[in-house]
Order: structure tokens, then C-alpha cells, then sequence
């Protein structure tokens, strides 16, 4: 499947489904520079991922990590990590994504030895390279994967075998890795971003500063900071200001409101700043977007 756009919610969550309830895995083929952004933003899901970089380089952001994956390299990304897929020239990068539960059901023995402990080590990932004899038979096992998932009609039991296969490997090659405890600082970072933006997007048409953001996750001024330029590299403050504009390009696009009431309803009571700021981020004021898209719309609806 190829896939050009990433829709999040609130929090960051894709919403696209991976799979069925029934067969919870899908396969991917994706060509970063074709998405909207020419490039995979921020998201998260509850599904595993797998990806090997088929062609070019590609630049892996999960947290404060800066992953620079060649050809043949893969990468595992754990459940609820957030990350983001970038390529300076271009990458051609399969993929595939399954719940967890794929493997073996949540109330198996094989659950709680061989997956719980992966979903609980607080590690966001996992870097494969080519070049490492033990990590090149799990990509190997992966590229026999996709080959099975690219077929007219793939193989549902030859797809889930191989599967196991892949994590029976991988598990057996990362030993204790998932066992300890110098990951949890991952994922606690990790779980103070979700609710800080999911605080903002709640609360956006609202006066919000450094303090009250940072107090909806319990932490300091300083800690709010440190989280989101290390795992998203921006501040709180610039994150909301950049959400209040986005949501202002929706108004302009769905509703008849003045660009005063627009700015107010995204919780900006300055209509010169609102212009301003507006302009610098999208190279048009929010006046001219909105004729530009009557034009673009008026155009398409007489061919």
C-alpha cells in the first residue's frame, strides 16, 4: 500500500487503521519524498514497526536521536514511540506495522515472556545494520516479509509464520537489552509530550503560557522545554502557536468567518499579530489564502 499523508489526532496518533481486527498487520511501500510534506511527520501508533531502507538515505527522529539509516539498514520502532521518517534526496522505504498482539494473544505465556517485556522496557527502538551478521538475518526475515505482503493476494498464515520467525530472531539476538531499566527516561519523556499537546489542542482558544502548559504534565517551566525540543525539536509555546495556525487555515477553508473572528476562535486577540505571524508561516496573508482557494475551487468545479 502507499500511503502520501500522515493524519494524526491530537495527540499525535495516527489514525489510519493498520490492518483489520482480524488480521491486525498491513504492509507499506513508501517513497518519502511523495508525501504532502516530502517527508513522514511526528506520529505514533500502538502497532510495531518494521522498515528497511530500499534505496537512498533516511533520516529517523525518535526523541533526541538522530538515526541516519543507508540502503539495506532497518529500524524497529516500539509501540506509542514518536517518531519521524525525513530523506534529503529521496528514499524508497518498505514497512510493515502489527499490533502486538499479532505474534500471540495478550493472555498467552508467549505474551508475557517474549512481548510484554518489549512493551514495558520503555526502549523507543532499535537500529538493524547490514553490516552486523545477527541483525542482517532479521532483515533478511523482513524482506521475506514484504515479498510475501506485496503479492495479488498474500498469504495470511506463510505472513503471520514469518512473523513469529521474525520475532522469535529478534528477541533471541537482543537478549537482556529489553530487561532492563535504562530506557524508562525514554518513554517518560515520551508520555509527558502526548499530554502537554494534548493540552494544547484541548485548550488552544484559551490564554496558555510556558507554566500552564507545563503544569499539565506536572512539570517545571525548564522540563516542559528540555521534553519537546528534545523528542520534537521546538518549544511548547511555538508548537501552540504553529497549532492556532493551522487551525486558522481550516477556518478559512470550511467557514465563512471574518479573519478577526478566526483569530479570536483560535485564541489570538491581536489581528495584526494574527496577520503577521499568519503570513511568515505560509508566504500569504490570511485574506489572500482564503480568495486564492475560492479561485482554486471555483476552477476545478468548471472543468
Amino acid at each position: 500500500m502507499r500511503v502520501t499523508k500522515i493524519e494524526t489526532d491530537d495527540s499525535m496518533r495516527e489514525l489510519r487503521a493498520h490492518g483489520t481486527s482480524a488480521f491486525p498487520f498491513e504492509y507499506y511501500y513508501d517513497d518519502i519524498h511523495s508525501y504532502d510534506k516530502q517527508y513522514i511527520e511526528y506520529h505514533w501508533h500502538n502497532e510495531f514497526e518494521w522498515v528497511v531502507v530500499e534505496s537512498g538515505t533516511v533520516d529517523c527522529l525518535i526523541g533526541s536521536k538522530h538515526i541516519k539509516l543507508r540502503e539495506g539498514d532497518g529500524i524497529f520502532i516500539n509501540s506509542k514511540a514518536i517518531h519521524r521518517f525525513d530523506s534529503e534526496n529521496g528514499a524508497l522505504m518498505p514497512n510493515v506495522l502489527f499490533a502486538p498482539e499479532f505474534i500471540s494473544p495478550d493472555t498467552s505465556a508467549i505474551y508475557a515472556e517474549y512481548i510484554l517485556p518489549v512493551l514495558q522496557s520503555g526502549c523507543t527502538h532499535f537500529v538493524l545494520r547490514q553490516t552486523n551478521e545477527a541483525e542482517s538475518v532479521i532483515l533478511k526475515t523482513l524482506n521475506t516479509i514484504f515479498k510475501l505482503a506485496a503479492e495479488n493476494h498474500p498469504p495470511k498464515m506463510d505472513i503471520q509464520i514469518a512473523v513469529c520467525t521474525l520475532w522469535r530472531d529478534f528477541i533471541k539476538i537482543t537478549g537482556g537489552y529489553w530487561n532492563g531499566k535504562n530506557h524508562e527516561q525514554d518513554m517518560l519523556l515520551q508520555a509527558r509530550i502526548r499530554k502537554m499537546i494534548q493540552f494544547i489542542t484541548e485548550n488552544y482558544t484559551e490564554r496558555l503560557t510556558l507554566s500552564d502548559i507545563a503544569l499539565s504534565a506536572n512539570i517545571s517551566k525548564s522540563e516542559a522545554l528540555r521534553c519537546f525540543r528534545r523528542d520534537i525539536q521546538t518549544t511548547p509555546v511555538k508548537y501552540l502557536i504553529d497549532y492556532r495556525l493551522n487551525r486558522a487555515k481550516e477556518y478559512l477553508i470550511s467557514t465563512s468567518d471574518t479573519v478577526t473572528q478566526i483569530a479570536a476562535n483560535v485564541g489570538i486577540d491581536n489581528i495584526s499579530y494574527f496577520v503577521r505571524i499568519f503570513t511568515k508561516k505560509f508566504g500569504v496573508t490570511p485574506r489572500a489564502f482564503r480568495v486564492q482557494r475560492n479561485i482554486l475551487l471555483s476552477d476545478r468545479e468548471n472543468v
